[in-house]
């Protein structure tokens, strides 16, 4: 089972042709409701609540925090809009 109840992750600034370009200037980290939190995984755009609405961002990195110890709150996780390419096996041919 996965706890995993927080993703850090960079703003999209724009994604033309499958390029992406990031705002890098800051990571930032929301909450990954209970529904979602076996769906959000590294690599993954996902939709996210922010101050000025919903916006879409890319996922660094997916880890477990404490609430109640670390006394934070952030913003909830929306829905994945697109899954991280699976790496395929390389294979040796010859």
């Amino acid at each position: 089972m996965n706890n995993d109840n927080t993703i850090a992750a960079f703003h999209i600034k724009s994604n033309k042709g499958g390029i992406l370009k990031l705002n890098t200037n800051k990571m930032y980290h929301w909450h990954i409701p209970k529904p979602l939190r076996t769906k959000v995984h590294q690599g993954d755009i996902v939709l996210v609540r922010t101050a000025r609405g919903l916006e879409q961002v890319l996922v660094m990195k997916v880890f477990r925090e404490e609430f109640e110890e670390t006394q934070r709150k952030y913003k909830q996780v929306v829905k994945v809009l697109e899954r991280a390419p699976k790496k395929e096996p390389v294979r040796n041919e010859g």
